[in-house]
């Protein structure tokens, strides 16, 4: 059975400026399934507690925009799309939510606003806020070992941040946009690795997106991603003939990961 990466970011998730009250939260949100129409849009959320922690299997998806014809690869021809104007088709994605340390980990960062939003609804006079682990200058501090650097922007700017080289920014002929893309195995980070992650960050608002991963003395993942700090942790899971993932399969996966980096740090 083929295999593929989840990567989980952990943020520090507090309400009202404070970290979870575990029975109050557990009262306010049961286990269960619930849904959310709003237009042709649904948000399907699923949830369950597995001692303190919170598996949360969520999807979103809309009817809309729907083509009245879908692409047959094996006869390499249009046919009419079977999918009923009134049928979605979600797509999913899976949280854990570590009540004990008040860690929220997501599979899809670009989703927690979502996550937050019906977390929200069920408390409603209290404020749920999503906050960095680290700021700039304790993640920089704290990376020993680099994974991978990404980095989009016009391509004047890799030579004016000393990402790369003038001769090779020559080369783009043109290009409006660069991607730059650098993936290292155990890279232990010296001075010269430290000054072009701080030039980075000196220049961060003027990259239209950065992504750095590394790991910590404890080997504990590091993130930045979306203007985000995170934790990272890596799982490779199973996938059916569909390339869809087996929540049960998944949450096992995270939650033992989770419970390795905790006692790595007690």
């Amino acid at each position: 059975m083929d295999k593929k990466t989840l990567t989980f970011s952990g943020i520090v998730c507090y309400i009202n400026d404070f970290k979870i009250e575990i029975e109050n939260f557990k009262e306010v949100v049961q286990s269960g399934s619930y849904d959310e129409v709003s237009g042709n849009r649904v948000h399907i959320f699923q949830m369950e507690y597995e001692n303190n922690f919170l598996k949360i299997n969520f999807s979103d998806g809309s009817a809309m925009p729907r083509n009245p014809n879908v692409y047959n690869k094996s006869r390499q021809e249009f046919e009419p799309n079977p999918r009923d104007s009134d049928q979605i088709e979600p797509k999913e994605y899976f949280a854990v939510f570590d009540l004990t340390s008040s860690y929220l980990w997501l599979s899809n960062t670009k989703k927690k606003s979502l996550l937050i939003d019906f977390f929200q609804k069920m408390f409603k006079n209290k404020k749920i806020v999503l906050k960095d682990v680290y700021d700039e200058e304790k993640f920089i501090e704290g990376l020993k070992t680099l994974d991978q650097i990404k980095l989009s922007a016009a391509p004047s700017l890799f030579s004016q941040s000393n990402t790369v080289s003038k001769a090779l920014i020559d080369e783009m002929y043109g290009a409006f946009e660069a991607v730059l893309h650098l993936k290292y195995k155990d890279t232990f980070i010296g001075d010269d690795l430290y000054s072009k992650i701080k030039s980075i960050f000196k220049n961060r608002e003027s990259f239209n997106g950065i992504m750095i991963a590394g790991r910590d003395e404890k080997n504990m993942g590091m993130f930045f991603n979306n203007n985000l700090f995170t934790r990272k942790i890596d799982i490779d899971a199973p996938v059916d003939e569909n390339e869809m993932f087996n929540p049960s399969d998944v949450f096992s996966r995270i939650i033992a990961k989770i419970e390795e980096e905790i006692n790595a740090n007690s």
